[in-house]
C-alpha cells in the first residue's frame, strides 16, 4: 500500500507539473501576442496623432492670407490672422507651437511669441519644400513634441512652410482607454536634471525621466524600481522585461522613438501591463487540480485496503501451511489450509488453496514411490561401476590423448596413450598444467587457450577445437588437434574440462610437402609462376594500402637455346639452377625470386625505387657474367635481358604489371641483350601494341564480315591517249561506312600474316568484276598487287589457278604486281613464283622500282612484263634534273630489255608530256584518274 501510494503521489505530481507547464506555455504564447498588439497599438496611436497634426498643418497652410507671403503686407496680415486665432488653436486643437517659414532664412513668425524660436526644423522644412508634401515627426529634447509640417502653395509653387507642434499627452490617454494598459514617455536625463535626485519624475538607476505617464500614482513607483533597460538596437524597435512590485507582477515593453546614439539610451515609450491576475489564475488552477488528484488517490487506497484485507488473511494461512509439506506433515497442512466451502466468486487465493492441497496429496504419493526407486537406484549404481571400469579400460587403450583438467589448466588425469606420447609419468603430472605440454607461445597462445577454457566452463561455448604443438619430455614436437568440452560431472565444486587430442603430425607433414610442390618449381626450387603472381598481388595491395613502393625484375636468359642445342637439355637445366642460385645471392632475404617460364625468372623487390632496381639489375648481369659453365664456347657469356617495372600505390593489377615487365624485357633484348630497360608509361610501347592488336582485330573482323572493298585507278597508254588497264587498290570499309586507306592497316596485316587472306579476297573480287565486264563486252587488263608474304605462300599458286578457271579470258587480262624490295629479299623464291604464274598466262609488273634498287640487272633477271617507276621520282620530275636523268635512263634500260614502263603519281600535263618524250609507255596518277569503286 505504501508503494502504491508513493507511485500515485508521483504520478499526480507529474500530472500537475505537466498541467502547470501547459498553462505556462499557453500563457507565454498569449503574452507574446498581447505584447506585440500593445506595441503595435502604441506606434499606431502615435502615427495617427502625427497624421491628425499633419492635417491641421495643411489646413493652416491653406488660409487665404498665407499665399501673399511674398509681400510685406501679406506677412503682416498673416501675423494678425494667427494672433487672432492662436488662443483657439491652443485650447480647441491642443497645438503647443506654430512657426511659419519662408523659402529662405529663419522662421517668419512663431507662436507663442514669448517662447524662444525652435530652429531645429531646417532639415524637415527643406524636405517639405523640395517634395511639396506634408510630413510629421517626433522630437525629444527636455520634452517630447510631435511636429507636423505642410507646404504653403502660391501660384502653383511653394512659398513657405507651416510647422505645428503638440504634446503626445493625447496619445498616452488614448492608449489607456483603448488597451487598458498604461503608457509613458521616457527621455534620457540631462546633467542639470541629474543633479536633482529628489525629482519624482527622474529614474535615477537607469538615467531616464518620465515625461508623460498614465496612472501616475500606480505606475511611477513601479518605474522607480527599474535597475536596467533591455538594449534596443533600432528605431521603432522594442524590448521587454517582467518586474514584480508590491506582490504584483507587471510586464514593461520599451518602444524606441529614435535611434540610440553611442551608449546613451534613446527616447522611448513604455507600455505597462499588469500580469498579477493571470499568474494567480495559473497557480489557482494547478493547486485545485493537485488537491483533487490527491483526494482521489487517498480514496482509492482506502477502497483497495478494504478489498484486499480478507484475501490477504486467507493467503497468510495457506503460506504458513507450506513449510509443513517440507516436514512431511501432509494431513496437518491440509487442516490448516481449510479452503472455503461457500464461494460467491472464486479468486486466486482459492486456486492457491486447491493447488496446495493437491500438492500435499502428490508429495505423499511421491514418498511411497521414492522408497520403491531406492532399490532400483542401488542396482543402477552397481551397473555404473561396471561401466566405469569399462570406460577406464577404453581410455587406456584408445590411440588418442584423453586429458581432464580444471579451468585454470591443472591436469587431473591423462590416459596411457597421452603419457606415452608426452613422456610424462604419473608422478610427473602432479602440479603440472595443460599449458606446460604445449609448444611455443606463437604456435599455441596461452592467453587464447585460457579464454577458451573459461568460455567452456561458463557455458558460453559448448565445444571448441584448437590446433597446437605438444612438446614431449624428449623435446620432440607433435601436431595435435584438441577438442575441448565441459564434463557433465565435476570433482567437488570444481568444473572439469575434457580435452581429447588427435595426433596428425604425419598428415601435416604430408600436406606441407604437397603444398611446397604446388607452389615451387621442382627444377630450381624457386616459387612457380602461380605462387609468384599471388605474392605479387599481395604486394600490390600492400603498396596501395601503406604507400610503400616496390619493383619487379623480369629476367630472360640471352641465347639460352644455344646451351640446349650445343650441350643438351640436361646442361640447360643445370645452368638454370646455377643462374637461380646466383640471382638469389644478389637478392635480399625479403625479396621474392620465382621461375616464371622456361628461362624466365621474376624478382620482386619490396620497398625499392627505380634507382635501387637498376642497381640490382646491373649486379645480376655482373654476377651472371662470372659464371664459368663447361661445354660453352669460350666467347659465350651468360647474360640476361631484364625488364624493370617500378610500382607504388597506383591502381595496377598483376596481369598489367607482368605485361609491362615483359614489354620492358623485350625492349632490353631488342638492344642486343645483356642489359636492362626501365618501363615508362610515356614510351608508348603499350599503346603501339594495343594499336597493333586493334588493327589486327579490325582486319580479322573485316575479313569475316567481307568489309574489304576494291577501288580501281585507270592507267593510260601515253601514245594512244586512252585508258588501257586499271590497278586494283584495296580499302577497308569501317562500321560507319567510311573508307579506311591501306596505309592504316597494311603494316599490321603484313606482320601478322593476314595479308595472305587480304590478297586472296582482292583476287576474288577483281576476277568477279572482270567476268562481269567480259559479259558486256568490256575487255580491260587489271593489275593486282601481291605482298612479299603471299609470294612465299605455297598455297597461293593453286588458289590463283582455281580462280583463273572462272573464265578463259582472265589469264591474258591479269597483271600481278610485286614490289622491288619484296622480290629482291628472296630473289629465287620470287623468280620461281613469277615464272609459275606466267605459265598460267598472266603478266607480271615490278612495282616501286628505283627506291631500293641494287642493280638494273634485276629487270633482266626477273620475268616481268612491266616496270613501275616509283612515284617519288615522278612527283618532282618537272623541277628535278636528277629525277629526269634517272627516269629517262630507266625507260631506256627497260625498253632495251623489252619491258613496258609505267609512271606513277602523274599529277599534271607537263609531267605527262615529259614522260612521253622519255619514251615511257603508261601513266598513272590523279591527273589520269582517281581510284573509284567502279570501272568508268
Amino acid at each position: 500500500m505504501l508503494t502504491l501510494g508513493t507511485v500515485m503521489l508521483s504520478v499526480n505530481g507529474a500530472l500537475s507539473w505537466l498541467h502547470f507547464h501547459d498553462l505556462t506555455v499557453g500563457f507565454e504564447k498569449q503574452r507574446t501576442e498581447t505584447r506585440q498588439r500593445l506595441v503595435d497599438q502604441a506606434f499606431a496611436l502615435r502615427d495617427d496623432f502625427g497624421l491628425r497634426l499633419q492635417g491641421m498643418a495643411a489646413v493652416l497652410a491653406a488660409f487665404d492670407s498665407v499665399d501673399t507671403l511674398g509681400t510685406r503686407a501679406g506677412r503682416e496680415r498673416l501675423r494678425r490672422r494667427f494672433d487672432s486665432c492662436w488662443a483657439a488653436l491652443q485650447l480647441d486643437l491642443g497645438i503647443d507651437s506654430l512657426q511659419v517659414y519662408t523659402a529662405v532664412g529663419p522662421p517668419l513668425a512663431s507662436w507663442p511669441s514669448d517662447v524662444p524660436v525652435e530652429t531645429d526644423h531646417e532639415l524637415q522644412v527643406r524636405t517639405v519644400m523640395r517634395s511639396e508634401h506634408a510630413m510629421h515627426w517626433t522630437r525629444c529634447r527636455d520634452v517630447c513634441t510631435e511636429y507636423a509640417a505642410a507646404p504653403i502653395l502660391s501660384a502653383g509653387r511653394v512659398a513657405g512652410v507651416v510647422v505645428v507642434g503638440s504634446s503626445p499627452a493625447d496619445v498616452v490617454n488614448s492608449f489607456k482607454r483603448l488597451s487598458g494598459a498604461d503608457l509613458g514617455v521616457l527621455l534620457p536625463v540631462t546633467q542639470a536634471v541629474t543633479a536633482q535626485p529628489a525629482d519624482k519624475e527622474v529614474l535615477q538607476q537607469v538615467g531616464l525621466r518620465v515625461i508623460e505617464l498614465s496612472s501616475k500614482a500606480r505606475a511611477r513607483p513601479l518605474l522607480r524600481q527599474l535597475t536596467s533597460i533591455p538594449p534596443i538596437d533600432r528605431p521603432r524597435g522594442h524590448a521587454y522585461l517582467s518586474l514584480p512590485y508590491d506582490d504584483q507582477y507587471f510586464e514593461l515593453s520599451f518602444l524606441a522613438l529614435d535611434a540610440p546614439t553611442g551608449d546613451q539610451l534613446p527616447p522611448m515609450m513604455v507600455v505597462i501591463d499588469e500580469l498579477t491576475d493571470a499568474r494567480a489564475a495559473i497557480g489557482k488552477s494547478v493547486w485545485s487540480r493537485l488537491r483533487g488528484e490527491l483526494l482521489a488517490s487517498l480514496l482509492s487506497l482506502l477502497l483497495l485496503a478494504m478489498l484486499v484485507h480478507a484475501p490477504l488473511q486467507r493467503m497468510t494461512r495457506a503460506v504458513s501451511a507450506i513449510p509443513l509439506l517440507g516436514r512431511r506433515a501432509f494431513a496437518e497442512a491440509r487442516a490448516r489450509i481449510a479452503p472455503r466451502t461457500r464461494r460467491l466468486l472464486e479468486d486466486e487465493v482459492d486456486s492457491l488453496d486447491e493447488a496446495a492441497i493437491a500438492l500435499s496429496y502428490r508429495l505423499e504419493a511421491l514418498e511411497s514411490e521414492v522408497a520403491a526407486h531406492s532399490a532400483e537406484t542401488q542396482k543402477m549404481l552397481d551397473r555404473i561401476s561396471v561401466e566405469r571400469d569399462f570406460s577406464r579400460g577404453l581410455l587406456d587403450t584408445a590411440q588418442v590423448i584423453i586429458l581432464t583438467q580444471f579451468v585454470d589448466g591443472r591436469i587431473l588425469t591423462l590416459n596411457r596413450y597421452g603419457r606415452q606420447l608426452s613422456g610424462w609419468r604419473d608422478e610427473d603430472l602432479s602440479g603440472k598444467r595443460f599449458f606446460d605440454l604445449l609448444g611455443p607461445e606463437e604456435s599455441s597462445p596461452e592467453a587464447m587457450v585460457r579464454q577458451v577454457l573459461r568460455d567452456i566452463s561458463s557455458g558460453r561455448r559448448r565445444h571448441v577445437q584448437l590446433e597446437s604443438l605438444l612438446l614431449a619430455a624428449s623435446g620432440q614436437a607433435y601436431e595435435i588437434i584438441w577438442n575441448h568440452s565441459r564434463l557433465a560431472g565435476h570433482s567437488g565444486d570444481k568444473v572439469m574440462i575434457l580435452s581429447v587430442g588427435i595426433d596428425h603430425t604425419d598428415r601435416k607433414r604430408a600436406e606441407s610437402h604437397v603444398k611446397h610442390l604446388a607452389e615451387h618449381d621442382p627444377l630450381t626450387g624457386l616459387v612457380n609462376r602461380q605462387h609468384f603472381q599471388q605474392e605479387l598481388e599481395s604486394s600490390l595491395a600492400s603498396a596501395r594500402r601503406l604507400g610503400h613502393g616496390g619493383a619487379l625484375l623480369y629476367l630472360d636468359l640471352d641465347e639460352f637455346r644455344y646451351v640446349n642445342d650445343v650441350s643438351g637439355h640436361q646442361a640447360g637445366d643445370t645452368l638454370l639452377r646455377i643462374v637461380a642460385d646466383e640471382v638469389g645471392k644478389v637478392a635480399r632475404a625479403s625479396d621474392l625470386l620465382g621461375r616464371l617460364g622456361g628461362d624466365e625468372l621474376g624478382l620482386l623487390l619490396h620497398e625499392c625505387d627505380h634507382d635501387g632496381a637498376v642497381q640490382v639489375a646491373e649486379k645480376i648481369n655482373k654476377r651472371l657474367a662470372e659464371i664459368q659453365f663447361p661445354g660453352l664456347h669460350a666467347s659465350h657469356r651468360i647474360s640476361a635481358s631484364i625488364g624493370i617495372v617500378v610500382f607504388s600505390e597506383a591502381k595496377i593489377d598483376v596481369k598489367q604489371l607482368l605485361a609491362n615487365a615483359d614489354i620492358a624485357m623485350y625492349q632490353a633484348k631488342a638492344r642486343g641483350g645483356d642489359g636492362w630497360h626501365l618501363y615508362s608509361e610515356g614510351e608508348g610501347v603499350q599503346e603501339k601494341i594495343q594499336d597493333r592488336l586493334h588493327w589486327r582485330e579490325m582486319i580479322s573482323r573485316s575479313l569475316t564480315d567481307q568489309r574489304f572493298v576494291v577501288h580501281y585507278q585507270p592507267i593510260q597508254d601515253i601514245r594512244a591517249r586512252q585508258v588501257s588497264h586499271y590497278e586494283a587498290l584495296v580499302r577497308m570499309q569501317a562500321a560507319d561506312g567510311s573508307v579506311i586507306p591501306p596505309a592504316a592497316f597494311m603494316e599490321v596485316a603484313e606482320n601478322s600474316g593476314l595479308i595472305r587472306e587480304i590478297d586472296r579476297c582482292v583476287i576474288q573480287q577483281v576476277f568477279a568484276t572482270m567476268v562481269s565486264l567480259f559479259a558486256v563486252g568490256r575487255y580491260y587488263r587489271f593489275s593486282i598487287n601481291l605482298s612479299g608474304v603471299s609470294i612465299n605462300d605455297p598455297k597461293l599458286l593453286s588458289f590463283i589457278r582455281s580462280e583463273l578457271a572462272r573464265s578463259p579470258l582472265l589469264p591474258s587480262h591479269v597483271v600481278f604486281e610485286i614490289t622491288e624490295t619484296a622480290a629482291v629479299s628472296d630473289f629465287s623464291a620470287a623468280r620461281a613464283f613469277m615464272e609459275a604464274v606466267r605459265q598460267l598466262g598472266c603478266a607480271f609488273s615490278l612495282d616501286d622500282f628505283g627506291v631500293g634498287f641494287s642493280s638494273f640487272n634485276y629487270i633482266k633477271q626477273l620475268p616481268v612484263d612491266y616496270v613501275k617507276i616509283d612515284g617519288s621520282f615522278v612527283r618532282t620530275l618537272v623541277d628535278s634534273p636528277d629525277d629526269q636523268v634517272f627516269v629517262r635512263a630507266l625507260a631506256e634500260v627497260a625498253r632495251g630489255f623489252g619491258k613496258k614502263t609505267v609512271a606513277e603519281f602523274v599529277e599534271d600535263e607537263r609531267a605527262l608530256n615529259m614522260l612521253r618524250s622519255f619514251g615511257v609507255d603508261y601513266a598513272q596518277g590523279y591527273f589520269i584518274g582517281k581510284p573509284r569503286p567502279d570501272v568508268f
